[in-house]
């Protein structure tokens, strides 16, 4: 099993796998050296990098955001829904307003939001991290942003930021050691917007790179057998655990032998 499977297989195509794939193996060497050096933390890296770049479609976030749109997300940077709508679908003045006067970035007039906007895998955003996580793989994005959207670096960043960014006293890929997707996802995201899409993808590299089932294969295997894993979500919650443990109960069985018996009943 390999990488080029595990990023195709979670890319919106193969032209877009393709590209991810090819700028992984320009800069393979630096990638282990910045610790993602193991399936775990190379799954955790794919799944959350396709999810935030809707697959490797895109490598700039949008800010087209309509009046409602910014009032929903970012309402605390506006002072009612009518000035919301006076910024309605004007991406450069959106990022102008809702990432001035943070992250080292000047004002909103100083246009720093718009030049620091996200980019990347993981939508780089902000002068300072811009600066700081630039450094780190030895390009100075603060001076020549727009780097930060190049495909050969797009995979640098997100190891290096995974590296470096901590929660309850883990780097990301600590975390995705564990594994611990919550985690991960609270890290790069803030919250848990999309935890499902990220858990499915996360999922999905993990499988091509070990070549282990995925929790979506053991649920439709479960029920293929008369066991009641719940939705075939690729989650394993409670009720995926309880029918895994009714069929070792039944087979006598657990881990791959479990998995062959129910195999050789599909």
């Amino acid at each position: 099993m390999t990488v080029q499977a595990a990023i195709l297989s979670c890319a919106s195509s193969s032209v877009t796998g393709h590209i991810a794939h090819q700028a992984w193996e320009a800069g393979a060497a630096q990638l282990i050296s910045l610790g993602v050096n193991t399936p775990r933390r190379q799954a955790s890296m794919i799944g959350q990098c396709a999810h935030e770049s809707a697959r490797f479609r895109t490598r700039f976030e949008n800010l087209n955001y309509s009046g409602e749109g910014l009032w929903r997300v970012f309402r605390k940077y506006f002072s009612s829904p009518a000035q919301a709508d006076s910024y309605a679908r004007q991406p450069e003045r959106i990022a102008n307003r809702v990432y001035a006067n943070r992250m080292d970035n000047g004002s909103e007039a100083s246009g720093d939001g718009w030049r620091f906007r996200g980019r990347g895998f993981l939508q780089l955003t902000g002068r300072s991290n811009y600066r700081v996580f630039g450094g780190v793989i030895g390009v100075n994005l603060e001076a020549d942003p727009d780097r930060a959207a190049d495909p050969e670096l797009c995979w640098l960043l997100a190891a290096s930021y995974m590296a470096r960014r901590k929660l309850s006293g883990r780097t990301l890929l600590e975390w995705a050691d564990v594994p611990d997707v919550i985690m991960v996802t609270k890290g790069i995201n803030g919250g848990t917007h999309g935890l499902q899409d990220r858990m499915q993808l996360t999922a999905l590299a993990y499988e091509a790179l070990s070549g282990e089932a995925s929790v979506a294969e053991w649920q439709s295997l479960l029920l293929n057998a008369g066991f009641d894993p719940g939705p075939i979500d690729g989650l394993m919650g409670p009720r995926t655990d309880a029918a895994i443990a009714a069929a070792e109960a039944m087979f006598s069985l657990s881990g791959e032998a479990l998995l062959s018996a129910l195999r050789s009943i599909s």
